[in-house]
């Protein structure tokens, strides 16, 4: 069994990611990767997650520059996390050999190889910063027009109607106590990618219980899953929000609550998601409809504004990931990866050796 989520993503204070969280707690040992572009990191983890899932729970991290390739892996019975801890999501040991390893892969290229290259590789990497640069401008744009349409809504929610609702869905989806600590974890299911907004919809597949919130305008349904997560941790049961990039990530769009099977799920302009669900609500019933007709014409153009904002966005992160892939093909041409596959292979029986 396996889930799927994103490592993290970028927003107006930089990349953002949980990650962090789950080295510091549960006294899980991490594996660290450093190293340059196309030197094995994901291939590597890819080994290793298709290697334990045979006999485990893993939980896959891609990254949501390049959806193909893996981040970090969770060994959950293990108690092993593999994590790319190269930038932008930059990683180190807090306890130095103890709970934390460093892997240099860079320790397996050919330096006079990079050399030789050294001035197209410092041009292409210099090229693929700069379009990094401009798919963060167009994503703070793109979180301010969102946000206002979030913050006009907010203002419109009928809270009389919504609380009566939120009382009568926690009573039939949270029956009695719940088997956990009451613990809250943050996962990215959705970012943006150069295929647009892209959810791990696969990750939904184990939840029998699948509970659609359409929502124009993300206030309610972000309203809807705080709410039910913070009545789902008061009566014991773990909780996973899932922020919306889209938002900057100060909103959440999906909750999942594993132990009973449910997942409240968010579809919205930016995420357009198809999946096929029993319940269905429609959260424009819950919008004072005399309130929200105050911002029509704001809130359409703010639809519109986003909806070209986002195009750009995706569209510069696949001229990132093509002159990425040019990074890449530099490294690889310098890399041992028969040395690569062996250290794998070691990590792989020093894992097993911890169990």
């Amino acid at each position: 069994m396996s889930e799927k989520y994103f490592l993290g993503c970028m927003t107006q204070q930089g990349f953002s990611t949980e990650f962090g969280r789950l080295m510091e707690t549960g006294g899980r040992f991490t594996y660290i990767l450093k190293g340059g572009p196309g030197t094995g990191k994901s291939s590597l983890m890819k080994r290793a997650a298709a290697e334990f899932e045979k006999t485990e729970h893993v939980v896959r991290f891609y990254c949501s520059s390049d959806p193909a390739s893996l981040d970090a892996v969770m060994l959950e019975s293990s108690g092993v996390l593999i994590v790319d801890g190269t930038a932008p999501h930059v990683f180190d040991p807090i306890y130095p050999g103890i709970r934390q390893k460093i892997i240099d892969l860079g320790s397996h290229w050919d330096e006079r190889i990079l050399a030789e290259n050294s001035e197209s590789i410092i041009a292409v990497t210099d090229r693929n910063k700069s379009l990094h640069a401009r798919s963060k401008r167009f994503s703070v744009a793109l979180s301010n027009v969102l946000n206002d349409t979030f913050n006009c809504a907010m203002g419109c929610i009928d809270e009389e109607k919504l609380e009566g609702f939120l009382t009568r869905s926690c009573k039939k989806i949270l029956a009695g106590k719940g088997r956990g600590q009451g613990l809250r974890e943050l996962r990215q299911l959705a970012a943006m990618t150069e295929f647009g907004m892209m959810t791990m919809t696969e990750t939904l597949e184990s939840y029998q219980d699948i509970i659609i919130l359409r929502d124009d305008n993300y206030a309610c349904a972000h309203t809807i899953c705080e709410r039910t997560a913070q009545e789902a941790m008061r009566r014991g049961y773990d909780v996973i929000l899932c922020p919306a990039h889209g938002l900057n990530n100060t909103a959440y769009e999906h909750l999942l609550i594993p132990e009973t099977g449910t997942a409240l799920v968010s579809v919205t302009p930016m995420n357009d998601l198809d999946i096929t669900a029993e319940k269905q609500i429609n959260l424009a019933r819950f919008y004072d409809k005399s309130a929200a007709a105050r911002y029509r014409g704001r809130l359409k153009m703010n639809k519109t504004t986003a909806a070209g904002l986002a195009d750009e966005v995706y569209a510069t992160i696949r001229s990132a990931k093509a002159v990425h892939d040019e990074i890449e093909k530099y490294y690889i041409e310098a890399m041992d990866f028969e040395a690569v596959e062996k250290q794998t292979e070691q990590i792989i029986a020093e894992i097993r050796a911890r169990n």
